[in-house]
């Protein structure tokens, strides 16, 4: 549903606020990105002139979408392989069977990811982000549910503190539950408002039709949530200090898409034109001309014009040349490159990848300005990611009944790491063999156990390298006691 359909009553909310009109103004230019995100972005179509048999012809207009695989490839890149989300306790005391708390509490948040479908919805999420310039993380807490969302950036809008900017005091969601109903009677528009007051957080609901009336019997007033904060976090993309909106990739390369579809679609044009051999007739009646048909297997009788004393007529074909080419070549890749090294993804088409190097490491160097690109991303990201999971392990505290759905653990001092992975192969088992060779010469067991051993090759922590140490000499005691002196 396009910005000229809001209700009334949800603009003039969306303009009360402190920044007045400019928020109704962005909601526009995020909705037109996520017109460009889908259909491509327009271009002006050259005037065919006023002539006839111009007129006949349908200039081409074929959009590229390139913005929306881009954006998907680096969505796809920076977060299609889901991040690792770790708890570790530090304090707790190892066992035998590890540390069964931090177990406890890390399959409590993976049981509850796993039912909020994570990965699907963290790859959508991305790319709302990446269109609208910013994405809301959204968490429903229920006594016997916990529900997580993204919201679009056209779906939401939020206060900060005066003096803090990464603390929201003020969280308004909307949609449209029935967009496809241009009677207003008959529209459903929902209405969420979270707000803090005295260290509580407080939600109030309503649905209203599309002038704004309240629909009877779902209208929730101010309740408290059990909350100390809102269950909401808002992802900024790139930006500057202070920005509280972002910086929308599709806005950032939508002039180059333009000309990249508007050089495609004239191309097209040139060829649709001049792609026929040109078929010239001399000498022959006017009358007979008009008549002759351009089909394979036809035969012209020519009839001679009169006025030109019986001359015989002849006929021939103008063969066309493109001498354009190279320059229509060259032109059209350059803004294609413009707009890659906008996002940092590289063009790995089959051309620019000739002779390029395959291992790991060469695709690594290939894609290191993506991953830049994305490292950068991440540092608005991980955040969001590490609020997401204390607010689930927090959400268990309020409501204990969590625990029976999701999995029991005890409430410990934890740390929360965020590990994000990229679909780049590894030269491991070459990196390990060169690893290997070094041990007991440039670096000890430990170090390679630290960085090789365990399941999967990811590596021990410094109790597990420990124990595998004492463990090999227990082994390597066992067989000298078994077989004395030389084994052969």
């Amino acid at each position: 549903m396009g910005f000229m359909d809001l209700p009334v009553f949800i603009l003039n909310e969306l303009s009360s606020g402190p920044y007045g009109p400019y928020v109704t103004q962005r909601l526009a230019e995020i909705q037109k990105w996520y017109q460009i995100y889908e259909e491509g972005a327009e271009f002006n179509i050259e005037d065919v002139g006023e002539d006839n048999e111009e007129k006949k012809f349908t200039p081409t207009e074929l959009r590229s979408k390139k913005i929306k695989r881009l954006i998907n490839k680096q969505a796809e890149f920076m977060v299609g392989k889901p991040p690792d989300i770790k708890v570790t306790c530090p304090d707790e005391e190892k066992t035998d069977d590890g540390k069964p708390n931090e177990t406890a509490m890390q399959e409590y948040l993976k049981e509850v990811l796993k039912k909020n479908l994570w990965s699907g919805k963290l790859l959508k999420g991305a790319k709302d982000c990446f269109i609208g310039g910013k994405v809301a993380v959204k968490v429903n807490v229920t006594p016997d549910k916990l529900g997580i969302m993204f919201v679009p950036a056209d779906g939401f809008l939020y206060e900060t503190e005066p003096d803090d900017i990464d603390i929201i005091s003020k969280v308004i969601l909307f949609y449209c539950v029935t967009p496809d109903d241009e009677d207003k009677t008959r529209q459903r528009w929902w209405r969420q408002r979270y707000r803090m007051e005295n260290g509580k957080c407080f939600v109030a609901e309503s649905l209203h039709d599309g002038y704004g009336e309240v629909i009877e019997g779902y209208e929730i007033e101010d309740r408290d949530t059990g909350l100390d904060r809102i269950p909401v976090y808002v992802i900024v993309n790139d930006g500057v200090s202070g920005d509280m909106d972002g910086d929308s990739d599709v806005g950032t390369i939508q002039e180059e898409d333009s000309w990249y579809s508007k050089m495609r679609s004239a191309n097209l044009d040139t060829v649709r034109k001049t792609m026929n051999a040109i078929t010239w007739v001399s000498g022959a009646k006017p009358d007979a001309i008009k008549k002759l048909v351009n089909e394979p297997g036809v035969v012209w009788d020519l009839q001679a014009d009169p006025v030109l004393d019986g001359k015989t007529p002849t006929t021939g074909t103008i063969e066309n040349s493109f001498s354009y080419g190279e320059t229509y070549k060259d032109t059209l890749s350059n803004i294609n490159e413009n707009m890659h090294d906008s996002l940092g993804i590289p063009d790995l088409s089959l051309e620019k990848t000739q002779g390029l190097m395959t291992s790991g490491k060469g695709l690594k160097m290939l894609y290191w300005p993506l991953i830049c690109r994305c490292e950068a991303k991440w540092m608005a990201w991980k955040p969001a990611l590490e609020w997401l999971a204390e607010l689930l392990l927090y959400a268990a505290e309020v409501f204990p009944g969590l625990k029976s759905i999701y999995g029991d653990f005890q409430r410990a001092d934890h740390i929360i790491t965020v590990e994000n992975q990229y679909p780049l192969p590894e030269d491991e088992a070459e990196e390990r063999a060169l690893d290997l060779q070094e041990v007991g010469t440039g670096r000890s067991i430990k170090s390679y156990l630290k960085e090789w051993g365990g399941p999967d090759h990811k590596g021990m922590t410094d109790e597990e390298a420990d124990a595998e140490i004492e463990q090999m000499v227990k082994e390597m005691r066992m067989l000298e006691e078994k077989f004395p002196g030389e084994v052969m």
